[in-house]
């Protein structure tokens, strides 16, 4: 069902939200910036993570590489090796791809027409649209998770919000409410109330700007939005690192250029659909895939590790 505007002034929704936070908004060094590269590189590091873990990131990348040709000089590894930890490392090579073609394609400004934006590796809709408003104060709505929980919140939405169709009416509302005079301020007022107000567990609704417009709140339903199906099972992987020693030497290989971990160097890898696998298959699956022989002399504690869509066991080996 779409949401509707009728129970909804606009513009006193939109006074309220902005002048909330023009007081409370937290103080981050990307903001108040009369360049766009910062809100640029920002937005990058800000795709599935969280201010708190992107924001020393964002420090350290800013002093390496002040402005976007510095950037555009460094090469993939050295912006791989700054970015390590902060996980999603397609968006460190993406953040790079970038940064070279608006060098060389748009004499080192990002574009303001959103088709050519959107051509940017890395650059979807709501970091397009997050950009061009913040820095141009372009008309573009910015959905993201937040975004996604405000709305379902304000407007009670009874739909499963992992659906493209809600996802599209949760757009076409957000393009409605926003504020055509200050888009960039509004973009990031909407998303800083569902960050620090309107949270998933213990929202602060006593504290929220525009309390008396929610649905939810209303209706004293808060935590039912926004109604989400469960997610996909992950898939199970265990991975068999082999600790391969020469004297002082350790052995590792470079992942393919495409896939998980893209490009990146490891100890071998094997990989088996079970965790306890006897020695022998270990030695013989190294022998065919790697074409070393050797002998397990040891082998380590098992322990998991979560992405956003496979469930990893990895067990260290030592050969």
């Amino acid at each position: 069902m779409m949401p509707k505007l009728k129970s909804i002034d606009k513009i006193q929704f939109q006074n309220s939200l902005l002048n909330w936070f023009k007081k409370n908004k937290r103080s981050l060094p990307w903001r108040e910036q009369a360049h766009w590269y910062p809100v640029f590189l920002s937005e990058i590091m800000l795709q599935q993570t969280q201010v708190d873990q992107a924001l020393p990131y964002y420090v350290k990348f800013i002093k390496r590489y002040p402005n976007i040709h510095a950037l555009s000089k460094a090469t993939e590894q050295e912006v791989l090796s700054l970015w390590a930890g902060l996980g999603y490392y397609s968006r460190a090579r993406n953040l790079l791809k970038t940064a070279r073609i608006i060098v060389t394609d748009y004499q080192a400004k990002f574009p303001r027409d959103i088709k050519q934006a959107l051509m940017l590796p890395g650059i979807g809709k709501y970091s397009a649209s997050a950009i061009l408003s913040i820095v141009y104060n372009l008309p573009y709505a910015v959905v993201d998770g937040n975004v996604y929980r405000v709305m379902s919140r304000l407007f009670a939405v009874p739909d499963d919000i992992r659906l493209n169709k809600t996802q599209k009416s949760i757009q076409k509302i957000s393009d409605q409410l926003l504020s055509n005079i200050d888009p960039g301020n509004y973009n990031e007022a909407i998303m800083e109330l569902g960050a620090v107000i309107c949270k998933k567990q213990n929202p602060d609704c006593i504290k929220c700007p525009v309390q008396t417009f929610c649905e939810a709140f209303k209706k004293n339903e808060q935590l039912r939005y926004p109604i989400k199906s469960a997610a996909p099972s992950k898939r199970k992987i265990t991975h068999h690192a082999l600790i391969i020693v020469n004297k002082e030497a350790y052995l590792f290989v470079q992942r393919p250029a495409s896939g998980l971990l893209a490009s990146f160097w490891e100890f071998p890898i094997l990989e088996m659909k079970k965790k306890d696998i006897k020695d022998e298959l270990l030695e013989s699956e190294l022998k065919k895939i790697y074409g070393i022989e050797g002998k397990v002399t040891l082998k380590g504690d098992v322990f998991r590790h979560q992405y956003s869509h496979i469930d990893l066991t990895y067990q260290p080996v030592i050969i």
